[in-house]
């Protein structure tokens, strides 16, 4: 059974292969742009995609943590993935504020 069969099980209706995160990448790191984006497609961004990028960046703390110890900032591999997925998860963020401001006037973030 492949993935496909799978969802259709699930759900009782066929659905498309799952959206490539590509987001981030068309709005070039912008919330503006990517809640511009979000709006003309009528899409959301869930409250699980600013975990997810969350979750990410905290899993390469104690590479980072290390790095900065140690003194070897030279590694920047590690700072480069970290500032990127902390970079995400503000961008998530900011879209869904942006929504919010939109729906209520305010935003509780």
């Amino acid at each position: 059974m492949d993935l496909r069969d799978r969802r259709v099980r699930l759900t009782g209706k066929e659905m498309g292969m799952p959206r490539e995160a590509t987001l981030f990448d068309q709005a070039q790191g912008s919330p503006v742009r990517g809640y511009l984006l979000m709006k003309q497609s009528g899409g959301n961004v869930p409250p699980a995609w600013a975990d997810r990028a969350q979750e990410s960046r905290k899993s390469r703390e104690k590479v980072v943590a290390q790095t900065l110890k140690s003194g070897r900032v030279w590694e920047v591999t590690s700072l480069d993935e970290w500032e990127l997925f902390y970079r995400k998860e503000c961008f998530y963020r900011g879209i869904r504020a942006l929504f919010e401001l939109e729906r209520k006037g305010k935003t509780a973030l």
